[in-house]
C-alpha cells in the first residue's frame, strides 16, 4: 500500500497533466475557429471546470452557415431560381470566371468568360458563355425552369475534325429542367437540344445534378453532361464537396471525360473553385 505522501503526489501530476491537455486543446480550438471547423466557445450554468467559476461549463458548437448556393453547381444550374437583385461571382482554377444575377424573382442571367482562352491565340476566339434562366417553385420540393445557353466553344473541346470541314466556334443549347428537393438536399435532371447556327443536333442533351448537405458545413455535390449526339458524342462526369460559408464557399472535386481531362491524369482533372455572393 502506498504512503499517502506519494498517493497525492501521484494525483498531484495527474492533474497537472491533465491541465495541460486541457489548455492545449483549448489553444487549438481557438486556432480553427476563424475557420469555421470549430464552433464559438459558451459558458453554461450547472457544471465546473479548472478554467471557470464554479457552477459553469464550456461547451462548443458549430455555427451552420446559411446556404445560398441551391440554384447551381460546379458548372450547371438547377431549377431553384436566384432571388431578385441577387448573384454570385464564381472563379474556377482562376482562369474561367462566371457571374449570375437574378434580374426577377423568376429571370435571371449569367455569363462566363476563360481569361487562357483569351490571351491565348485560339480559332473562334476565346470560351465564354451566356445564359437566360427562367424558373419558378410550384412547392418548397418541387421547381421547374427552362433556359437557353450559348456556349462559344466545340464540344468535345479536344475531338478531330477532318480537314476541309468548317465547324462553328460554338453552339446554342436550349434545356428544360426540373429539381426536386430544397437548397440543401436536391437532384435536378435537365433535357434540350443543341443547334451550331446552321443545324440542329441529332440526339438530345441530358444533364444530371444532385448536391446533398453531409455535413453541417460540407455538401457533396456532383455533375454530370452527356450529349448523346452521335456525330459528337461526349460524356463529362464530375464529383467534389463544397465547403459553405455565409458569403464564400469554396469547391474542390474532380472531372473526368475521355477526351480532354483525362489528359492531366487517369482520373480526371482536379479542380478548385470559389463562390462569392452579393
Amino acid at each position: 500500500m502506498r504512503h499517502p505522501r506519494e498517493a497525492c503526489s501521484v494525483y498531484w501530476r495527474m492533474w497537472r497533466s491533465g491541465c495541460r491537455v486541457f489548455r492545449r486543446v483549448r489553444l487549438l480550438c481557438l486556432l480553427l475557429l476563424p475557420l469555421g471547423v470549430v464552433g464559438e466557445v459558451r459558458a453554461e450554468p450547472n457544471a465546473w471546470s479548472p478554467y471557470q467559476p464554479f457552477g459553469k461549463r464550456i461547451s462548443s458548437r458549430v455555427k451552420r452557415s446559411n446556404n445560398t448556393y441551391g440554384s447551381h453547381y460546379f458548372a450547371s444550374f438547377s431549377a431553384i431560381p436566384l432571388r431578385k437583385q441577387t448573384g454570385f461571382y464564381k472563379n474556377t482554377m482562376v482562369s474561367l470566371n462566371t457571374v449570375a444575377y437574378g434580374l426577377t424573382e423568376h429571370l435571371s442571367a449569367a455569363g462566363s468568360i476563360d481569361l487562357v482562352s483569351l490571351i491565348r491565340a485560339r480559332d473562334g476566339g476565346p470560351v465564354y458563355s451566356g445564359r437566360l434562366q427562367v424558373s419558378g417553385s410550384t412547392s418548397e420540393v418541387f421547381h421547374l425552369g427552362a433556359s437557353v445557353t450559348y456556349l462559344n466553344t466545340r464540344v468535345p473541346v479536344g475531338a478531330p475534325v477532318a480537314e476541309g470541314v468548317v465547324v462553328p466556334p460554338g453552339f446554342f443549347l436550349g434545356m428544360a429542367m426540373c429539381t426536386i428537393g430544397n437548397k440543401d438536399n436536391q437532384l435536378t435532371i435537365a433535357g434540350g437540344w443543341t443547334h451550331d447556327g446552321r443545324r440542329s443536333g441529332r440526339s438530345p442533351v441530358v444533364n444530371i445534378g444532385g448536391a446533398v448537405r453531409a455535413f453541417t458545413n460540407v455538401m457533396f455535390v456532383t455533375e454530370h453532361w452527356i450529349f448523346t449526339d452521335p456525330d459528337r458524342d461526349f460524356i463529362a462526369h464530375s464529383f467534389g464537396a463544397r465547403i459553405l460559408g455565409d458569403d464564400l464557399a469554396i469547391d474542390i472535386g474532380l472531372a473526368y471525360d475521355k477526351e480532354y481531362t483525362i489528359r492531366v491524369t487517369r482520373v480526371g482533372m482536379p479542380f478548385l473553385g470559389a463562390t462569392l455572393n452579393f
